[in-house]
């Protein structure tokens, strides 16, 4: 491989990274497009609904495309495309050109999310070792960068277009530049049954264990700096709660492959799990805004590691892209239902009262961590055999 060219794993982080940088940006500068459609929250809302449901439609897609043209080639043309149509919401004139142009911004989104981490499990398998959970990582660092540097042109009077011209074409040349050194996917193991996802109903478990744990993350991300302010907090303090949340979150994944191999994805998933549903139990029986924020940058460390291993355990055995496009899809779910969810039960009680169903869904994590268990596979031929005899013949 040319000096030139990145190595696989430094290419396929940087996809995760570029990712993170894009929806960063578009996320920091909402209020922008808001104030140059002059419609309200209203028009936001309907933009982000297609965000939403193109992302949904294209995750299934992308599984069978990945199946049949792998996942390198649909990483290159989608980080393409939702670079270069980032720029586009953001020049709309109408609310119905930003749902159009969200939408296939949607659809990119979801096709890179399907295809980069099928693309991270294969770099990770050639590498021998656990690596994974650092590229989520780099997604996580992403996000925070794509926000500074949208926060940053927010003060110094850059419009959205030109911001996101900027970051769209860079992040499209150098998706173009790393996608080179992509991996073509390994082939299809001959004990599918190894991997959780290697059954049905594995992989319904995995699609429930994703539900909960986005659910929880999207819960964090929208509420959180409302709990504070209803607890007491001033809205400075207040707005410290989603940072120290994804700041635990990036800074959790970069120990999640160590954590991994030391513990195993069930125990570590099972702590994590506990960690948060803790943290959160001790927040809104405290109603401490400074034991509250603590609680966040638990939830934040406690979830972290958890989505990058249900991913692998999809992506690990059998036809990695409509199993892990299944996974995914769901999670997705959770964390687009999460918010809205909280937000009508706290219409109907309270704030705090509402996030007790967090504690639930991370609960449920804790509980349910055994599906990153996969089944035991005969290690000998003497154990195969012993197997071999133990199952019944067909008539």
């Amino acid at each position: 491989m040319s000096a030139t060219v990145p190595s696989p794993r430094a290419a396929t982080t940087t996809i995760f990274a570029l990712n993170g940088a894009l929806l960063g940006t578009w996320g920091a500068r909402l209020p922008a497009i808001q104030d140059g459609l002059d419609t309200g929250a209203g028009g936001i809302a309907v933009g982000l609904a297609a965000l939403a449901a193109g992302a949904l439609i294209a995750m299934p897609a992308a599984g069978r495309a990945v199946s049949r043209h792998g996942s390198a080639a649909v990483v290159r043309i989608t980080v393409a495309v939702l670079g270069l149509g980032l720029v586009a919401p953001a020049a709309m004139p109408t609310v119905a050109l930003l749902a159009a142009s969200t939408f296939v911004l949607g659809l990119a989104n979801g096709a890179l999310d399907v295809a980069m981490n099928v693309q991270g499990v294969e770099v990770e398998r050639r590498a021998g070792r656990a690596i994974f959970s650092s590229m989520h990582a780099a997604f996580s660092f992403g996000g925070l960068i794509g926000a500074g540097i949208a926060a940053l042109a927010a003060a110094t009077g850059v419009g959205a277009v030109a911001n996101f011209l900027v970051v769209g074409l860079a992040a499209a040349g150098v998706g173009e530049w790393v996608s080179r050194s992509l991996v073509p996917d390994g082939p299809r193991p001959e004990s599918v049954d190894a991997s959780p996802a290697g059954t049905s109903a594995g992989r319904w478990r995995l699609r429930g264990l994703a539900f909960c744990c986005l659910f929880s993350e999207g819960a964090a991300m929208d509420w959180s700096a409302v709990h504070l302010r209803a607890i007491g907090a001033g809205a400075a303090v207040a707005a410290l709660a989603y940072a120290a949340f994804s700041v635990a979150m990036a800074s959790g994944r970069l120990t999640g492959d160590r954590l991994s191999e030391r513990f195993g994805p069930v125990a570590l998933a099972r702590r994590g799990g506990l960690l948060a549903a803790g943290a959160m139990a001790v927040s809104l029986a405290a109603g401490v805004p400074a034991i509250s924020l603590v609680a966040y940058l638990a939830l934040g460390a406690g979830l972290s590691v958890i989505i990058p291993m249900i991913f692998r355990a999809a992506a690990t055995g059998g036809d990695a892209g409509p199993a892990l496009a299944g996974v995914t899809t769901t999670g997705y779910l959770g964390l687009l239902c999460g918010p809205p969810i909280i937000g009508a039960a706290a219409s109907a009680t309270s704030v705090p009262t509402a996030l007790l169903l967090v504690i639930a869904a991370t609960g449920l994590v804790a509980l349910g961590a055994g599906a990153l268990r996969p089944p035991r596979v005969p290690a000998t031929e003497h154990e195969r055999a012993a197997a071999e005899a133990r199952t019944p013949s067909a008539a």
